[in-house]
């Protein structure tokens, strides 16, 4: 049996990829075939597969001085070497095919103000834009490319190890083979100036967008250097993901799933926001007849789940959990400080 508690799911994938090579046991097969029963665990083994498969393409002599740096147990040198291999492959190997070859689908979508808009792609696939949202898709022999400038948008993407799905948006790149998912990145705004990934079910890859760069750290993270961890990242369900605006992770943290893409229905949801912010992001959706009075009551925070629809009430709650009021100046809401004066009503 597979002694697996202390092992990562990078550790653990490799080692059956070693058994694989060598031929496994009956017993072996049944309990690999439980262990790929778990979304991680067969993203990781089918994420892994791929670039073993392509060590075949390196000449033996550019690894053959390779030696893996002295481990910490000696039992772990396969894994070592393993992963030593798997470093060379991720900086060696280009995918050349698909980066000179034409797309074998392309599409491009734009929402406007306040539209939202349910796509349905070849390959069974549904993307949901948010309001002010452009996306472009394309379709490669290896791979399914969105590429998102600006907006918001959950994935629900259908699963195909043979082509896995990369969203591409600000400094952030998404890897996946079969999951639903949000992405968000819309700078300036409540998210920050990076990019903010959600999942609803199954597992998603976070890291910078750049290929390269994005192959380096994966090298690094399986080589198990600490540094990989600031810069990529498997996501699972109820979990989300901020990076700033270079791509690097800042925040990790766990989130109900009715909050994921809370604006498919109609809901804005508010974590502890500027207030400026938070009329910002109902500005997404409709005009909003509301001014705030100064830098300070800009900087209030605010929590909760609201309806895109009424902001009005929105303003109207503020004062019960705010130091604030609302009053008219010269026939303008205005959100004023609780303890400032109207001189001009």
């Amino acid at each position: 049996m597979m002694r697996n508690d202390n092992q990562t799911v990078a550790e653990q994938a490799i080692h059956w990829l070693l058994r694989q090579e060598e031929g496994m046991t009956r017993s072996e097969q049944a309990e690999f075939e439980r262990w790929l029963q778990v979304p991680a665990h067969q993203a990781e083994f089918e994420d892994l597969g791929g670039l073993w498969q392509e060590t075949a393409a390196i000449p033996a002599s550019a690894v053959a001085d390779l030696r893996p740096v002295t481990p910490r147990r000696r039992l772990w040198w396969p894994v070592m070497a393993a992963c030593t291999f798997l470093f060379m492959t991720a900086i060696l190997f280009f995918p050349l095919r698909d980066e000179l070859a034409s797309p074998i689908y392309s599409a491009s979508w734009h929402t406007g103000r306040g539209e939202i808009r349910t796509v349905q792609l070849p390959d069974g696939s549904t993307l949901t834009l948010d309001a002010g949202t452009a996306l472009h898709v394309r379709y490669f022999a290896h791979r399914r490319e969105v590429d998102m400038p600006q907006g918001q948008a959950f994935f629900q993407i259908a699963h195909n190890p043979n082509q896995p799905f990369l969203v591409l948006s600000g400094p952030t790149r998404v890897t996946v083979v079969g999951t639903e998912f949000s992405v968000r990145y819309l700078p300036h705004t409540m998210s920050g100036e990076g990019s903010e990934v959600a999942v609803s079910s199954g597992a998603v890859r976070v890291g910078p967008r750049g290929g390269w760069e994005n192959r380096w750290w994966r090298a690094m993270q399986h080589l198990h250097l600490p540094q990989a961890q600031r810069h990529i990242s498997v996501l699972h369900a109820s979990q989300r993901s901020l990076s700033d605006a270079q791509g690097r992770l800042v925040s990790l943290s766990t989130l109900p799933s009715e909050s994921i893409a809370a604006w498919r229905e109609d809901r804005i949801v508010l974590d502890n926001t500027r207030l400026d912010m938070a009329l910002a992001e109902f500005a997404r959706y409709r005009d909003v007849s509301l001014r705030l009075h100064s830098p300070s009551v800009a900087a209030l925070r605010v929590s909760g789940s609201f309806d895109t629809e009424r902001v009005d009430s929105f303003a109207s709650a503020l004062p019960r959990v705010l130091p604030v009021k609302i009053k008219v100046i010269k026939n303008q809401k205005v959100i004023t400080s609780g303890a400032a004066e109207n001189k001009n009503n």
